[in-house]
């Protein structure tokens, strides 16, 4: 039972880690300081609504953030984010634009 929670807390301290780590990688660019030549596809529509909308928050993650399966989930979690905040949100299709790139251009 001991060694139960003895594990336990090292994984807690190992999952803190893995998403301050991501969490860092995410928030050390302002958006001032992502070159265009980061995003792959940069004169895209997807590449220009991404730079558009997740910038209000945030400086640009790198696509290989995510991979393509979490890329949709972690949108949907962004888009709460936004609305709950009062930034301005996608439409549908700009949504879908973002999404289809992102997977697309994932690792």
């Amino acid at each position: 039972m001991r060694y139960l929670a003895i594990a336990a807390v090292v994984m807690l301290i190992l999952v803190g880690v893995i998403f301050n780590t991501a969490g860092k990688k995410m928030m050390e660019a302002t958006t001032d300081e992502v070159a265009e030549a980061v995003l792959p596809e940069p004169a895209s529509a997807g590449a220009g609504l991404y730079r558009q909308y997740c910038k209000q928050c945030h400086g640009l993650p790198e696509i290989e953030t995510h991979t393509a399966e979490d890329w949709p989930r972690a949108v949907e979690r962004m888009m709460k984010n936004m609305s709950a905040s009062g930034q301005q949100m996608p439409d549908a299709g700009e949504h879908d634009l973002i999404v289809n790139y992102l997977v697309r251009n994932a690792k």
